[in-house]
């Protein structure tokens, strides 16, 4: 059970901490996320593309390809500090559910698995030209690709913060 909920308080940290961070971002540093992609965040009041905008900033290219958000041509391009930050916390959250280093690491994985396949499905889903039918269109396959490559370094930075929280609540 504590995999579980490694695994779902995980992604919500991931997307809590960037939607919070992204809502003062006009405060933050131009380290933290370019100034750009939090003019692209504050100028949608749509709960939706705001999301989308998050989901461009947290699943970043890693293979040199194209990245989420040149792809649907708003938000983040590249990686950014943020990005490690958010995934960090949300494997250190996963980590101190699930209470060992294994599960952590899987709870923290999963998390990052889950939240790309759920921001192409709301990407594709916002798209102007939605239509259900064409979910195995090779525009939305493209859009899942993207999205799943981007999953590389949120992976990463979930085994580093899993590692931690697991290594401190695991059964001595």
């Amino acid at each position: 059970m504590g995999q579980g909920l490694g695994t779902i308080f995980g992604l919500i940290t991931a997307f809590a901490i960037t939607f919070v961070v992204m809502t003062f971002g006009t405060y933050m540093p131009a380290d933290l996320i370019s100034p750009t992609v939090v003019q692209d965040f504050l100028s949608n009041s749509d709960l939706e593309i705001r999301i989308a905008v998050v989901g461009t900033i947290l699943y970043p290219s890693a293979l040199g390809g194209s990245s989420l958000g040149s792809v649907v041509g708003y938000g983040a391009t590249g990686a950014s500090v943020l990005m490690f930050l958010a995934w960090g916390a949300a494997g250190l959250i996963a980590g101190l559910m699930s209470k060992d280093f294994l599960p952590a690491i899987l709870a923290a994985v999963f998390a990052a698995i889950i939240g790309a396949l759920l921001t192409w499905l709301l990407i594709f889903v916002i798209s102007p030209d939605f239509d259900i039918a064409a979910i195995f269109a090779p525009g939305s396959l493209l859009l899942m690709e993207v999205a799943l490559e981007g999953a590389i370094y949120p992976c990463i930075a979930c085994i580093i913060g899993a590692i931690l929280g697991g290594g401190i609540t695991r059964d001595r």
